[in-house]
């Protein structure tokens, strides 16, 4: 199968470390998530210690997660790697930094 431009242009981008820097965060962002839903459960319980250990660990997650997004971006746009919004090249990237951020988990359900 023939590599298009568009393909290359995506594979050099994913090798860029902003590119990973953007995964790492979406991951970080779902943890953080997770967690904070942790948190309202363990509120419903009413079980102190334990909500305040959660809301430190979401707390951090997100931290991470927004420091590491921005670190991307800035990582990504000082390359001259990050496309503009709306154009193709653009989609490709998001689909498959999409793929990237869900493709572990996907692998280890079906194991």
């Amino acid at each position: 199968m023939a590599e298009t431009e568009l393909d290359k242009a995506v594979a050099g981008i994913q090798a860029s470390r902003g590119y990973r820097n953007l995964v790492w965060a979406y991951r970080c962002l779902a943890v953080g998530l997770i967690f904070g839903l942790l948190v309202l459960v363990s509120a419903l319980v009413r079980f102190l210690p334990l909500t305040m250990t959660l809301f430190a660990m979401a707390a951090v997650a997100i931290a991470a997660g927004v420091g590491l997004c921005w670190a991307g971006m800035i990582k990504l746009w000082s390359d001259r790697l990050m496309p503009r919004g709306g154009t193709n090249r653009h989609r490709a990237l998001m689909r498959e930094l999409w793929r990237d951020v869900i493709k572990p988990v996907q692998r280890n359900r079906r194991e």
